[in-house]
């Protein structure tokens, strides 16, 4: 048996929410494991405002969250194939940045969960530099082309989001992501929410508001 790929015409889907032609800054958000981006994109709205627009991108992968029936819900990517997978994302999301941003806008980045692996992929590619990298409840991917793609990340402002209920998280996997920080030489801005595995708007515009706009005005 021989296995072959072909380049083949696939619709992409995303979310917007704000006037992003008006806006000075966008926020562009991945969605984790089984989730939309029509739905994730709701967690953002506080963030919208004259200034602001937010964009949520949706993984090519949909599936059925219970099998053969209910919610549709979506994915970045699985094990299979999956080097053509983050190809393929990471060529839907510049492709993203080039229809609706330019270089007026002040650009962050933020993944939750599964989209923590993809944001940093991407940022890590080297063909978007955000102002920001927000890294929600999620774990860095140690498949990052070093020294190269952590380069990338390090001239990014980056900010860990974590709850230690998270019921994802353990003290074996936060210590292993903390060495593995290290070892690359990020030290992202720690930031403990409480919420679990979700991004609760009343914890994610106190970040915005301590540890986002902060840094914007300095």
């Amino acid at each position: 048996m021989e296995e072959h790929h072909l380049e083949t015409k696939k619709t992409a889907r995303l979310f917007t929410l704000g006037d992003i032609e008006a806006a000075t800054e966008v926020w562009i958000v991945l969605h984790g494991y089984a989730q939309l981006a029509s739905d994730f994109i709701q967690n953002f709205q506080p963030l919208v405002s004259s200034t602001t627009a937010v964009i949520a991108p949706e993984g090519f992968h949909r599936f059925y969250r219970k099998g053969f029936y209910g919610d549709v819900v979506a994915s970045w990517m699985t094990k299979e194939d999956r080097l053509n997978d983050i190809e393929d994302y990471l060529g839907f999301l510049n492709t993203v940045v080039d229809r609706f941003c330019s270089e007026r806008h002040q650009l962050h980045i933020l993944g939750f969960s599964q989209g923590v692996a993809t944001a940093c992929r991407w940022v890590a590619d080297g063909r978007v530099q955000p102002y920001s990298l927000t890294l929600w409840a999620g774990s860095f991917p140690r498949d990052i082309d070093l020294p190269g793609g952590a380069e990338n990340i390090r001239n990014t402002r980056t900010f860990l989001a974590y709850d230690e209920a998270d019921p994802f998280r353990t003290e074996e996997s936060w210590a292993k992501q903390l060495d593995f920080f290290k070892q690359i030489g990020l030290t992202p801005t720690k930031y403990q929410f409480s919420g679990g595995h979700t991004i609760p708007r009343d914890e994610f515009t106190r970040f915005v508001e301590t540890h986002i706009n902060p840094f914007l005005s300095s």
